[in-house]
């Protein structure tokens, strides 16, 4: 069984792509993390953010990636959260591509009435954020 997961998003322009997950989503930034030279492979740098408890997302550079997604929607992560509309105003407000506004999933029921927004963060990659529109009372 797996113990884990780790969400790898490579970039040409890491620095960028960081700001948006830093200061958009205002996900925990946990390090910028340095790796030097050696063994002949070049120096490189990426950074680390928190996701939950047991996750992190990493954003690095890749020197075979240039430019944005070609596919997005092939592989999407979800985010989930008591507050679809908010998160979906931010990036909305932050200039990220709207595929679909908040919207009750085909799952929903009455005693669960579950939405889906999905964007493209600034270099195309799909993201959801999924759950109720505002908090629970």
């Amino acid at each position: 069984m797996f113990k884990n997961t780790y969400i790898l998003i490579w970039s040409e322009q890491p620095d960028e792509l960081m700001k948006f997950y830093r200061d958009v989503l205002q996900l925990p930034l946990n390090e910028k993390i340095d790796i030097p030279e050696r063994n002949g492979r070049m120096a490189d740098f990426g950074y680390e953010f928190q996701l939950t408890p047991t996750m992190q997302v990493w954003i690095g550079k890749h020197s075979k990636v240039k430019g944005k997604s070609k596919d997005p929607l092939r592989i999407m992560h979800n985010l989930y959260t008591d507050d679809v509309q908010n998160w979906y105003e931010k990036v909305r407000n932050a200039g990220c591509e709207i595929l679909t506004p908040p919207v009750l999933t085909p799952f929903a029921t009455d005693e669960n009435p579950t939405y889906v927004s999905t964007f493209l963060d600034p270099e195309g990659n799909a993201w959801q954020f999924m759950g109720t529109l505002q908090p629970q009372e």
